[in-house]
């Protein structure tokens, strides 16, 4: 195996792992003590909890967490459950480490036992780092940190809303609801301010590093290339018509534009199929159009 692909495949479990470390102790050690609902799974869990008499935050995380796995093994199918397996099951098992083991239950009371004001936006902008830069290394390393991602996915999938949109609307329902609900005005305040950090934090260290590929392939093995890259990635193959400057030979350029994730899969499935392909990768810059960023309608006018 090619040792760069092994280095490769290391550091993406290493990022997967790091990041949901990160997102466990985020939302354990700033949100749970504080009762800051600033989204997702961590946000219903804290809701529950707060009207039972029982500390069981890491069982509700774990039993949330299964269940949205489920779900996305159903409606998603198996390539999303496997990508979600690993760190679906690390934030499980850090999450009962943070809140059972005492040396972190006594930091989480440190940083936030006192509920005094100063305390919780404290609490609200470190649990957002955290949080935030735990779900971008998660998303860098190929992975996914599951939970209500799977609901943006399926509204995305059968509703055609973006995931974004629908990822800030279903935390902004799950606040709402802790805010009204549980009637802790300053915490609920807090919490909206941790789920802005958390923003902040993806676009910094994820966003920003997201790299679109162009490729052209020259194979005679094209048209399945095409149908994988249509069928597997969901994204759209140009067939250039080309003629060989050699021997004027009639040749087909397959052309496919992809995301910064997708790299190796395109790269390993041309090697699986026609190993003597000729194949180009272009790194871009920027890439517009359906899938990819939106087309500004902005039109920018220097001042004289």
């Amino acid at each position: 195996m090619d040792k760069k692909l092994v280095l490769k495949q290391v550091s993406n479990y290493v990022a997967v792992i790091l990041g949901t470390f990160l997102l466990a102790f985020g939302s354990v050690i700033f949100l749970t003590k504080a009762e800051l609902v600033a989204g997702g799974i961590s946000g219903i869990a804290i809701i529950i909890q707060h009207f039972v008499d029982l500390a069981i935050y890491d069982y509700l995380v774990a039993g949330l967490t299964v269940f949205f796995w489920l779900l996305g093994l159903i409606f998603l199918g198996k390539d999303f459950a496997l990508k979600t397996a690993l760190s679906s099951a690390l934030y499980i098992g850090f999450t009962f480490l943070f809140k059972r083991v005492v040396f972190f239950d006594e930091l989480a009371t440190t940083f936030a036992g006192e509920q005094l004001a100063g305390n919780l936006i404290l609490c609200g902008i470190f649990g957002g780092v955290f949080i935030g830069g735990g779900v971008a290394l998660t998303f860098l390393g190929g992975g996914s940190s599951g939970g209500v991602d799977v609901v943006q996915i399926l509204l995305s999938k059968y509703t055609g809303i973006k995931e974004s949109l629908s990822g800030f609307l279903i935390d902004g329902v799950i606040i709402l609801i802790g805010m009204v609900a549980m009637r802790l005005w300053i915490p609920s305040l807090c919490g909206i301010l941790s789920s802005f950090m958390t923003a902040v934090l993806i676009e910094i260290v994820y966003i920003k590093n997201q790299t679109a590929y162009q490729v052209d392939i020259i194979s005679d093995k094209w048209q399945e290339i095409s149908r994988y890259a249509q069928d597997e990635l969901e994204r759209g193959a140009t067939i250039i018509r080309a003629e060989g400057g050699y021997k004027g030979e009639e040749r087909v350029i397959l052309r496919v534009v992809f995301d910064k994730l997708q790299y190796e899969k395109i790269k390993r499935y041309i090697a699986s199929v026609d190993p003597k392909a000729f194949v180009t990768y272009t790194q871009t810059n920027a890439v517009f159009g359906e899938g990819f960023k939106k087309h500004s309608k902005k039109i920018n006018k220097s001042k004289k």
